[in-house]
């Protein structure tokens, strides 16, 4: 459950940020609770942000799309879809084979 909430908690942060234009650097910004003490880093850079625990552990993954963050663990398992679930990632186009060189 915990995970969870935190999964929320960075795609509502993230998803604010981007619709709100945040401009496209990297940046790291610190995060704390209720009571003032450090959580960790939100780290971003282009359309991926990556949750650090204070430990330096980076903990959650978070990649932006028009309409929907997806967070994943740092493994790759996804662990929340937040925004609209109908929008697929465009595949990667393909990259031409090596013409082979005559010797």
């Amino acid at each position: 459950m915990k995970d969870f909430l935190g999964a929320c908690l960075l795609g509502a942060i993230l998803g604010a940020m981007f619709a709100y234009g945040v401009p496209a650097k990297a940046q790291t910004i610190p995060m704390t609770n209720a009571q003032g003490y450090n959580v960790g880093t939100v780290q971003i850079n282009g359309n991926t942000a990556q949750f650090v625990n204070p430990m330096g552990v980076t903990t959650q993954i978070a990649t932006l799309y028009p309409g929907q963050v997806i967070i994943q663990t740092p493994s790759g398992v996804t662990t929340a879809v937040v925004g609209n679930t109908g929008y697929t990632v465009p595949p990667s186009p393909t990259t031409p084979m090596t013409p082979k060189v005559m010797q």
